[in-house]
């Protein structure tokens, strides 16, 4: 009984650390930070780009066509 419940315990110690970098690699992280006098004063960051989609519709030979594109701010 004993066995099985170290069993269990190692395969989700093992899934644990191989989830967390995966999870990491899909967010982006962005960092800004605030030095004075050499030193890291404020840091910030964060896990996902601000971006809008803009878009630009036109008209070709009677066909409507639309183009977008991501622009970060």
């Amino acid at each position: 009984m004993m066995k099985a419940i170290k069993a269990g315990l190692m395969a989700l110690a093992v899934a644990g650390l191989f989830a967390v970098p995966v999870q990491e690699a899909a967010a982006v992280t962005k960092c800004k930070e605030t030095i004075v006098n050499g030193r890291v004063v404020k840091r910030v960051c964060t896990t996902k780009p601000r971006y809008r989609t803009v878009c630009n519709e036109y008209w070709r030979h009677g066909v409507k066509y639309r183009s977008c594109r991501k622009v970060y701010y």
